[in-house]
């Protein structure tokens, strides 16, 4: 390397540009690719995949990150990375590709991460759930759900109140309760049931006024 200090070159390997990231890809790994759930190590390889996705290319191909910085993506130990790499590559979620690409970014072959192409085209049945979501953009990455309700349920207070004294009562009986008449101590507020006339000046005996009351004998005292 022409003399140039070896701290330099190290850091010039975890520099180099990468790809830009490509939504399809992590869209993929989170939400498409047929990883068996019923696997104990399906949280590893979902986390080693979304890693590989965030360094592909719109058709998942060319994803190198080196083992150590899946590592740090996914907080797993070097040992497990490697492996769920190679689980990931038995399940043909991935593929190795060519290392030309890897070369051009990577001068030092002793540090030249694998490359790996992403089988975007498998993907896994649909999610009962996930039937009723509605894609919001054509990479089909689901957008925030839109706050509130598209009409709004009535509320209790705006109910209306029913009084069926006041709605099914006919119009004769709401104006006889309404107009006293005249003979007896009511108001116009009080009930036909409370229209009576005293017959002592003590008011403990008390007989229902005969004109409120056209029905009623006045022998009905109470």
């Amino acid at each position: 390397m022409c003399g140039r200090p070896t701290y330099l070159v190290d850091r010039a390997v975890h520099l180099w540009r990468w790809p830009a990231v490509s939504i399809e890809a992590i869209n993929w790994a989170l939400n498409k690719a047929p990883i068996p759930t019923d696997r104990k190590d399906a949280s590893s390889l979902a986390s080693v995949l979304i890693g590989l996705a965030n360094h592909a290319d719109p058709d998942g191909r060319n994803a190198f990150p080196s083992v150590d910085r899946l590592t740090r993506y996914t907080r797993l130990s070097e040992r497990t990375v490697r492996t769920s790499l190679d689980r990931l590559e038995e399940l043909k979620l991935i593929t190795p590709a060519s290392q030309t690409v890897v070369a051009a970014h990577v001068p030092r072959g002793d540090r030249r991460p694998k490359n790996w192409n992403l089988a975007l085209h498998r993907v896994q049945p649909p999610h009962p759930a996930d039937q009723h979501r509605v894609q919001s953009s054509p990479n089909e990455v689901q957008g925030l759900p839109s706050r509130g309700a598209a009409t709004a349920p009535e509320t209790s207070f705006n109910h209306q109140r029913k009084h069926p004294s006041r709605e099914h009562a006919p119009e004769g009986a709401r104006s006889r309760a309404a107009d006293p008449c005249g003979q007896c101590d009511a108001r116009p507020t009080d009930p036909i049931s409370a229209r009576v006339i005293w017959l002592d000046t003590e008011r403990n005996r008390s007989t229902l006024c005969p004109r409120c009351h056209p029905n009623v004998s006045t022998e009905g005292n109470r």
